[in-house]
């Protein structure tokens, strides 16, 4: 009994350092990027007057992200910068309600510097689709790594506002309802080897 138990402890044990290992292999060591939300998960927009309903809603201090970068200087992979793309979650190609639904350009979305990434570019309000679209371009000559305390950015939303002032279209004559969408952001390194 106790030869069976120390066969199937080894086999255990064999496939435990199999998995180990295989992780390792297919972990990037020469870089690190990462996103981290400070504030604003959820940004609710609430129509509650004609005067909203027409002339739309800014939400200007809308979600505090931080970002974190880092290069290990392994050679062939010179990290520059970086992209901060965002589009619909999950390929959502409109924005459901629980009856209706909205086009995804009605929401446009804008990131600025908020903390040391003064040298960066930011595109403006940009309109909510299935594709990737580039909201804020960073880069430098000297890298530095970049940590989330310290390199922030100020993500701005609005929705409904007129042709008339920059936006996409007032929502008068739409459905009311309850809508819903989901926003994904994706950081992207730039430079040699990227």
């Amino acid at each position: 009994m106790s030869q069976s138990l120390n066969k199937i402890f080894k086999i255990i044990s064999i496939i435990i350092l199999v998995f180990i290992n295989i992780s390792k292999g297919f972990s990037q060591e020469w870089n690190s990027a990462r996103i981290t939300v400070l504030y604003g998960t959820s940004i609710p927009f609430n129509f509650n007057s004609i005067d909203k309903i027409k002339k739309g809603i800014e939400i200007t201090t809308g979600t505090h992200i931080g970002i974190s970068m880092a290069d290990s200087s392994q050679i062939g992979h010179d990290l520059e910068g970086f992209e901060l793309n965002f589009r619909a979650f999950n390929g959502q190609t409109d924005i459901k309600g629980d009856v209706s639904a909205l086009p995804l350009n009605k929401i446009r979305v804008k990131a600025e510097n908020l903390l040391g990434l003064g040298s960066g570019f930011s595109n403006g309000y940009k309109n909510l689709s299935t594709d990737w679209v580039t909201l804020f371009t960073y880069s430098t000559d000297t890298w530095i790594d970049l940590n989330w305390a310290s390199n922030q950015l100020n993500i701005s939303y609005d929705c409904g506002k007129p042709e008339s002032e920059g936006g996409s279209g007032s929502l008068m004559g739409e459905d009311p309802d309850y809508y819903n969408i989901e926003i994904e952001f994706e950081l992207v390194p730039t430079g040699t080897g990227f």
